[in-house]
């Protein structure tokens, strides 16, 4: 469990578009370096969720902490200044740029303000460092002079988290990281995932269930607009609120 000051906290969070009410008091609780996960079924609110936390949408009623600081009704780019960054189910990449120049871009988050587009070109040093060591991380190094829009999809979701990564960002949300990929890939970027997180706040939508119950420490599940389960996965396997939000074929994995 969270303590206080500590993670992301959402509390009676809502969201209504004219009289459709889409978050109904969502209360979510992530301890600081936990991997979470958020499930649910289509349309239950999921990435409404995230744009709400993101400050991509401004929210209707309640309250939202990251690291025991209230952001509810901060910008995007406050929030990302903060330390919170967030990947898409679409790829938000510079495609003409490089993976270096990707990671350098992303990198310039954790050296403020003061460092201008000309420094960035002028060769700042410690920005080339940062992207280095963040393309390592990621086993980009060979894919160094590339072009993101000429990476192979799953490459470019591995340098979109990368970016969140070199910027410094301690909380990461991810939206369906693993999509659109084949097993192969999708094991190998639960191992990226799982590598380049650690000591991070990670919270992630994802749909295939057996990445989310190999990956996630505890498990939020978001139907109709609220939380109505959350818990470790086991917890969450045997709720039986949860296999009935699940009827189908993604109840199977459930048992």
């Amino acid at each position: 469990m969270n303590d206080p000051g500590s993670g992301l906290i959402v509390t009676g969070l809502r969201k209504s578009f004219g009289a459709l009410e889409i978050i109904k008091g969502v209360e979510l609780s992530v301890a600081k370096g936990e991997r979470h996960a958020v499930i649910g079924p289509n349309g239950a609110g999921k990435s409404t969720l995230f744009h709400l936390i993101t400050g991509r949408f401004p929210a209707s009623d309640g309250r939202i902490e990251l690291d025991g600081t209230d952001i509810t009704g901060w910008s995007a780019h406050q929030i990302f200044r903060a330390g919170l960054a967030r990947s898409f189910q679409v790829t938000s990449l510079f495609p003409k740029l490089s993976v270096f120049e990707n990671l350098r871009c992303g990198a310039m988050r954790n050296f403020g303000a003061g460092v201008s587009v000309f420094r960035l070109l002028d060769g700042f040093r410690p920005l080339a460092e940062q992207a280095e060591r963040t393309m390592e991380a990621l086993g980009l190094t060979h894919r160094r002079h590339v072009a993101a829009g000429s990476l192979a999809y799953a490459e470019q979701r591995a340098l979109e988290i990368g970016v969140a990564i070199a910027g410094g960002a301690h909380t990461i949300l991810l939206d369906e990281p693993t999509a659109g990929m084949s097993r192969t890939e999708t094991e190998r970027a639960v191992a990226l995932i799982r590598k380049v997180t650690e000591g991070r706040t990670l919270v992630m939508i994802e749909h295939d269930l057996g990445v989310v119950f190999d990956l996630a420490d505890r498990i939020s599940v978001l139907a109709d607009g609220k939380v109505i389960a959350s818990g470790p996965p086991d917890q969450v396997r045997g709720d039986a609120a949860v296999r009935t939000a699940y009827l189908g074929a993604a109840a199977e994995v459930l048992t």
